[in-house]
C-alpha cells in the first residue's frame, strides 16, 4: 500500500513540441502561441512531449524516506525537461518507468536515462513497464538497450529490467498499485484495427495522454472510485483528430469522470495556454468543473483534507484546488 504525495508534469505538449521551429523563422512572426512561449511571460505556452511524475510513499517507509518515483513516459524531449525540472524538485532516483505507447514521443528518449545507471551513478538499473506491442518497438528501435550485445563502440548503455504488462491486470510499483486503462490511439492503416495506448489509474488519479476513443470497459475503470485528478489528452480546440481527442471530447470525459480537478494535456501550438485556462474557468460556475490545461513544471500536491494545492517555479503563487459546489450539475 501506498500514499501519493504529489504529481508533477514533465511535460504537455504533442509529439513535435512547443514552440515549433517553423513558427520561430517565419519573418512574420505570425504564431503568436510560439513565439511567447520563449519569453518569460509566456512560458506555460512551452510544451514538451507529455510526460508526468507520481511521487508517493510506501506506508512501511520511514518518516525520513525519499518520496517513491515513478516516471510515466520518457520521450524525445525527455532529458531536456529533466535538466529543468528534476533539480526544481529534487528528483533523482528513479523507481520505474512506465511506458503508455511505442510512439517516439512515449519512448525515444529511453536513450536519455543512461546517465541515471551509467557506473551506477544513480542507480544500478532501472524497471521499465511497457505492453508487448511497446517491447517490440523498443527492441527494433534500441536493441542495445535490450541486449548490451548490439552495443558498439566502447560506451556503456542505459542498464534496464523489461517489466511487461497486461492490459487487463493491475500491477504494483513499491506499493503503489497501477490499473491499465486501454484506449484507442487511432488507427493501423493497413487492417484498420485500434491501436492501443495504456494509460493508468493509480489510488483517485486517472492518466490519458493520447486517445481518439475511450472505451465503455475502460470508462468504468476510472469511474469504479473517485477521482481526484484525471488528466486526459487534448491536442487542439475544435474537431476530433485521427488520433487525439480535441478540446468538446475532452471535457465530455471530464463531465463523466468529475473529478475534484480535469487537466488537459498534449496540445499543439494552436493551443494558447492562457487564452484557454481562462475560457475554461467559467466551467467552474456554468457546471461545477474544474478543468484546466496544465503546464510544463506544474506541481500538484494531495492534501490530507481531500484539497489540492498547485504551485511551480513557474507560478510560485500557491493555489488550492476545492471541491466545487454542485448544485450546477
Amino acid at each position: 500500500m501506498a500514499t501519493i504525495v504529489d504529481v508533477i508534469f514533465v511535460g504537455t505538449g504533442t509529439s513535435g513540441a512547443v514552440p515549433n521551429v517553423s513558427c520561430l523563422t517565419d519573418p512574420k512572426k505570425k504564431c503568436k502561441v510560439c513565439t511567447s512561449a520563449m519569453t518569460p511571460e509566456g512560458r506555460k505556452n512551452m510544451k514538451k512531449n507529455t510526460s508526468m511524475i507520481v511521487r508517493y510513499r510506501k506506508h512501511d517507509d520511514p518518516p525520513n524516506a525519499r518520496l517513491r518515483t515513478v516516471l510515466i513516459d520518457c520521450g524525445k524531449t525527455f532529458y531536456d525537461s529533466a535538466l529543468h525540472i528534476f533539480p526544481q524538485y529534487g528528483i533523482r532516483e528513479l523507481d520505474a518507468v512506465i511506458l503508455t505507447h511505442g510512439h517516439a514521443d512515449a519512448c525515444y528518449g529511453m536513450d536519455g536515462l543512461r546517465q541515471w545507471t551509467l557506473g551506477g551513478a544513480i542507480q544500478k538499473s532501472i524497471n521499465i513497464y511497457l505492453s508487448d506491442e511497446t517491447m517490440e518497438v523498443i527492441q527494433r528501435t534500441f536493441p542495445f538497450l535490450v541486449d548490451v550485445r548490439h552495443a558498439t563502440g566502447g560506451g556503456d548503455v542505459a542498464t534496464f529490467e523489461y517489466k511487461v504488462i497486461s492490459p487487463d491486470t493491475p500491477f504494483t510499483i513499491q506499493g503503489l498499485e497501477f490499473m491499465p486503462l486501454p484506449v484507442h490511439h487511432g488507427t493501423y492503416l493497413s487492417t484498420g484495427e485500434p491501436y492501443w495506448c495504456y494509460g493508468f489509474k493509480m489510488n483517485d488519479i486517472s492518466y490519458i495522454s493520447d486517445t481518439n476513443y475511450i472505451p465503455p470497459e475502460t470508462m468504468k475503470r476510472i469511474t469504479s472510485s473517485p477521482n481526484r485528478i484525471f488528466v486526459i489528452d487534448c491536442l487542439r480546440m475544435e474537431v476530433t483528430h485521427a488520433s487525439h481527442f480535441a478540446l468538446p471530447d475532452s471535457l465530455d470525459a471530464a463531465r463523466h469522470v468529475r473529478a475534484l480537478k480535469t487537466y488537459l494535456v498534449g496540445s499543439t501550438h494552436r493551443v494558447d495556454h492562457y487564452g484557454l485556462e481562462k475560457s475554461l474557468g467559467e466551467l467552474a460556475t456554468s457546471e461545477g468543473l474544474h478543468v484546466a490545461p496544465a503546464y510544463d513544471g506544474l506541481l500538484v500536491v494531495f492534501n490530507d483534507d481531500g484539497t489540492m494545492t498547485e504551485k511551480s517555479y513557474i507560478d510560485p503563487e500557491p493555489k488550492t484546488v476545492r471541491p466545487l459546489p454542485t448544485s450546477n450539475k
